[in-house]
């Protein structure tokens, strides 16, 4: 029963965000500083960067294709996920709450969440794989020279 109640408690909180299907694949990567502290690189940023890292065409097509290869595989969730957030929505304004239906559509909504940013992970995974040693050790250094700029403390583990 604890469990349950965290459950309900976590998505409740979920409940209050914007859905990600309400944002452009770019903007939940740029609004994710996480990402950027675990060492990786948001698409659009690479992509504002590339003359400077000198992206070659073969690394741009490439990336390219990642980004559409991860649009193509998210559009449905990005559909979906709305719908099935305001379902637990209208299912958590009840009163009593059906335990039973909310946590299994709780479930459903983390679920399609998870695979969301999964997909996102993987994408990101894969534009990092792409960039030289170089590159990468480039974009770290803008990226934490741009945040000392903004006062922002740049905190990755493995700094390069």
């Amino acid at each position: 029963m604890k469990i349950r109640l965290a459950l309900l408690a976590a998505v409740l909180a979920l409940v209050g965000l914007p859905a990600l299907g309400e944002e452009t694949l770019l903007e939940v990567a740029a609004n994710h500083r996480e990402v950027i502290s675990l060492g990786l690189f948001p698409p659009q940023l690479v992509l504002r960067q590339q003359q400077q890292l000198g992206i070659t065409d073969a690394q741009r097509k490439e990336i390219a294709g990642l980004v559409r290869d991860f649009q193509s595989s998210v559009t449905e969730l990005q559909w979906e996920l709305p719908n099935e957030q305001q379902k637990l929505r209208q299912i958590l304004r009840s009163h009593p709450i059906d335990t039973e239906t909310a946590i299994a559509q709780a479930k459903s909504v983390t679920e399609m969440e998870s695979s969301f940013k999964l997909a996102n992970f993987e994408l990101l995974i894969a534009i990092k794989n792409v960039l030289t040693d170089e590159q990468v050790a480039m974009m770290t250094r803008g990226i934490r020279e741009r945040m000392e700029n903004r006062g922002e403390r740049f905190t990755r583990g493995d700094r390069n």
